[in-house]
């Protein structure tokens, strides 16, 4: 039958997609840990926190002199000269010209040794960058964490619900071949046969939407772990399921107190305000030390005592005063406070969606917990509606649309107790990132 073949193929590219032999399997513990070694996100988040402590390096530059070493030599050639001198006796003597060496060396030198401590103000604004960094990597991490089980549980569901629809197919086929064998004794009606076949042409169209889900999610996990979409990937399918009573209170303090995005925020917050302090002292004068060495020599094939060694050394203190610097202290001042306001309204931004983040996690959590209950309940119950419509039509007590509603509702309760189940796992993850806790793969 046409039917039945068709049936059979839909069934056998399914199980080679979502079984293939020889496929690399990756447990959850796995999955997560080779998508932090391979996310883009965390390496650039990373990056970004050995820039940020590299300015910590740059902003203790203010406290420490510069040191410039300068060696230089060379060969001059100076031609005759036109106008000339008069020596003791009178007489107007012209300058020869001369062929000599030069050599110099030269060491110079400077500090600020007093700012009215805006050099300690950069530095804290430096340190409290690079700790928002170091929080913000944190975050990243634990949101990549969450991000591969959210896609790790997604394949497993889908693969899962494609199980389950393949069975109603096969439940649907063997519908069908009773109806097929009852309408060819006269004991059912054509209706009830084309029914049938009806009813096993929509499964079949539901397999098939079903397996294309399974391969989008297979694909999508696969680009997160950074494995060529043609490379065969088995995954553990189980699904443990450990409930949680969760204290709202509590773990909204905890998120307050622990949070890598809010954290990070605290830290911005406080590095801009570092930085306004620090353009505020440029009104105020600074005193700057000073230090310099120089020598320099000539060496000609006569040089005589015309060309003698010669020296300078110089040490000194300056007060410097911007009494007029073209605005750049207002500007940097101005913009250094827009920055801090900035700041602290992206941190009570943050705080109003990390309130909204965990409120809505607590919530998908609370109804994938009934959800289990309700289709833990539903699908035992289903089971046992399907046998009994089964059994009534096989003596005649019974509809034939009467198994297939039991057949469909068996179908959908399988279907609704994955999900639930999924949404649990997934949401239990979800919880974590929030509230800052450590996120764990059991």
């Amino acid at each position: 039958m046409k039917v039945r073949a068709a049936t059979a193929a839909v069934v056998a590219a399914s199980l080679f997609v979502v079984l293939p032999a020889r496929a690399d399997f990756y447990d959850l513990e796995r999955a997560v840990g080779e998508a932090m070694d391979v996310s883009t996100n965390v390496g650039i988040s990373r990056e970004q926190l050995a820039f940020a402590r590299s300015d910590v390096l740059r902003s203790y530059s203010n406290w420490l002199p510069n040191l410039f070493v300068r060696a230089s030599t060379g060969h001059s050639f100076t031609g005759p000269t036109t106008s000339g001198f008069v020596d003791s006796q009178g007489r107007i003597v012209q300058g020869p010209a001369t062929d000599f060496e030069n050599y110099g060396f030269s060491i110079n030198s400077s500090m600020t040794i007093f700012n009215w401590g805006a050099s300690i103000n950069r530095v804290n604004e430096a340190k409290r960058s690079a700790d928002a960094a170091s929080y913000d990597l944190e975050y990243q991490k634990d949101f990549t964490k969450a991000l591969v089980i959210r896609e790790f549980y997604d394949l497993v569901k889908q693969r899962k619900l494609h199980e389950v629809q393949a069975d109603d197919v096969e439940a649907q086929r063997r519908n069908l071949e009773q109806v097929e064998a009852f309408y060819r004794i006269g004991s059912r009606t054509k209706a009830d046969f084309l029914q049938a076949r009806v009813n096993l042409a929509n499964s079949e169209l539901e397999l098939l939407n079903a397996q294309n889900a399974a391969v989008i999610a297979d694909a999508r996990l696969k680009s997160r772990l950074n494995l060529p979409q043609l490379s065969q990937l088995d995954v553990d399918e189980s699904l443990a399921i450990h409930l949680l009573d969760v204290d709202i209170e509590a773990e909204v303090q905890y998120m307050f107190d622990h949070r890598s995005d809010l954290l990070a925020g605290r830290q911005r917050v406080e590095a801009s305000k570092a930085a306004l302090s620090s353009a505020k002292k440029g009104w105020l004068p600074t005193v700057d030390g000073n230090f310099a060495y120089s020598w320099s020599d000539r060496a000609g094939p006569s040089d005589g005592e015309v060309f003698k060694s010669d020296y300078v050394w110089s040490v000194g203190v300056a007060v410097n005063w911007p009494i007029f610097d073209r605005f750049e202290t207002k500007v940097n001042t101005d913009q250094a406070r827009v920055g801090h306001r900035i700041a602290e309204y992206n941190l009570q931004q943050a705080k109003i969606d990390a309130i909204l983040d965990f409120k809505q996690i607590v919530l998908n959590l609370d109804q994938a917990r009934q959800r289990l209950d309700l289709s833990g309940e539903t699908v035992g119950q289903a089971e046992e509606n399907l046998r009994l419509a089964e059994e009534r039509y096989r003596v005649g007590a019974g509809t034939l649309l009467e198994t297939f509603q039991a057949t469909a509702s068996l179908t959908r309760a399988q279907a609704q107790l994955i999900e639930a189940q999924v949404d649990y796992l997934v949401n239990r993850a979800d919880l974590r990132r929030a509230t800052g806790r450590p996120i764990v793969t059991k």
